[in-house]
């Protein structure tokens, strides 16, 4: 009977081991979601690369009477960028994911083209002008419209006011590239501008983002003066010191990349 007692107690023993290792271990809580909020201020720096087309004509300025009816100049080039701005995304059964937006950027360009016009009998100097026409500043203010499409990606459409500034072209014989004395002012021309894009979130750098936009500009109309210098190759220039009349509308399309920073990211997240 002791034996038996004994035997009993070895196998209990035996058996508690087995039986702790059958029982459910509780699991560990999952990790908190990560947040996701598009509301707050962000800056943004990148570059890209840019076309302008620019179709005027030449005109006498004092019949009115065009040298050159109709002609279509182009150019292109790189371009850098910096902007900032604040969005608000709402929340809600009806407006959930929509995000609105204002911003302002600056765009330092290296836009460049040929810029000439013909010149036949009845005007002064050569029968045909060239020089460098070249957008070497750039700064826009609008608003934008977006939609969340996941957590972490943003589609987006923008419009809003821009302004281009275009440096002084002088103008060379056309035949012979000898310097005319013939120039076009340098000018800032108002306009308009219509983009989109997308902007995506970086998982290992919470509030970095990349953005990816196209942008198309239309700067208008624009009347201005080619001037004579006074006492430089008057010869060539004509004796009058205002030679003609320069009518120009200019648009300009860029397509930019940029690294955005978002100073919020991982606050109060809106749930989706």
């Amino acid at each position: 009977m002791k034996k038996f007692i004994v035997a009993l107690a070895a196998v209990g023993a035996l058996m508690r081991p087995a039986a702790a290792a059958d029982m459910a271990v509780k699991a560990a809580p999952p990790p908190p979601p990560p947040v996701y909020n598009w509301t707050g201020f962000w800056i943004s720096g990148g570059f890209g690369y840019g076309l302008f087309d620019v179709d005027h004509s030449v005109t006498d300025p004092v019949t009115g009477t065009a040298f050159d009816i109709s002609h279509d100049n182009g150019g292109r080039g790189w371009l850098g960028k910096v902007g900032g701005g604040f969005d608000y995304e709402f929340a809600g059964p009806f407006l959930g994911n929509w995000l609105v937006g204002a911003f302002a950027d600056y765009e330092w360009t290296g836009i460049r083209g040929n810029y000439g016009f013909n010149c036949p009998a009845g005007c002064f100097g050569p029968t045909g002008f060239v020089g460098t026409l070249k957008n070497d500043y750039t700064w826009a203010v609008g608003a934008r419209l977006g939609w969340v499409v996941v957590p972490q990606l943003l589609t987006y459409v923008n419009g809003g006011w821009t302004q281009g500034h275009f440096k002084q072209v002088d103008f060379a014989d056309a035949s012979t590239g000898a310097f005319t004395g013939l120039s076009l002012a340098a000018n800032t021309q108002n306009g308009w501008f219509l983009g989109g894009g997308t902007e995506y979130a970086f998982n290992l750098i919470p509030g970095l983002f990349w953005k990816s936009e196209y942008r198309f500009s239309d700067f208008g109309n624009r009347t201005a003066s080619n001037i004579c210098a006074v006492g430089v190759a008057l010869s060539n220039c004509g004796a009058a010191v205002l030679h003609s009349i320069d009518n120009t509308h200019a648009f300009e399309q860029t397509i930019t990349t940029e690294l955005v920073y978002r100073f919020n990211w991982g606050g109060a997240g809106v749930r989706y």
